[in-house]
């Protein structure tokens, strides 16, 4: 039985040139959200990254500082953060996990493994306040 995050994760799901693109480059860090029972899927409005409904309704950014590069191979780490809703403002924001360097320009890049992100990402889910008091409300 669907419940509301994963049918919207589907409506937002309906993707076009621009999505498939991005998911050919990110698919496993949509698969890697996935395996952890979130409900992603590529946004592009305002730059790249893969979001992710958890099952209250709250989402998952994954992406570096502000949006992932389309050239991944310029990836320098990745930048996680939970909040409320798909807004600009959203009234609260968890950072999960910013393994990118302050100054992306330079430095060695930060851990990329997809099995810490989601480690973190589990971890944060089972114990954020934010979540059980205010997502969805």
């Amino acid at each position: 039985m669907l419940n509301v995050a994963s049918k919207v994760a589907a409506i937002r799901a309906e993707y076009g040139p621009e999505e498939l693109d991005a998911l050919a480059i990110y698919g496993d860090v949509h698969t890697a959200l996935e395996s952890i029972g979130l409900h992603p899927y590529i946004e592009t409005r305002g730059g790249l990254a893969v979001c992710a409904y958890a099952p209250d309704g709250s989402l998952v950014i994954w992406a570096c500082q502000d949006a992932l590069p389309l050239r991944r191979h310029t990836l320098m780490g990745w930048h996680v953060t939970h909040v409320p809703e798909d807004s600009n403002s959203p009234s609260w924001r968890c950072v999960v996990r910013d393994t990118a360097p302050a100054d992306l320009r330079c430095g060695p890049p930060g851990d990329l493994r997809l099995d810490v992100m989601t480690e973190a990402i589990t971890r944060h889910l089972a114990v954020c306040s934010h979540a059980s008091v205010e997502a969805g409300a």
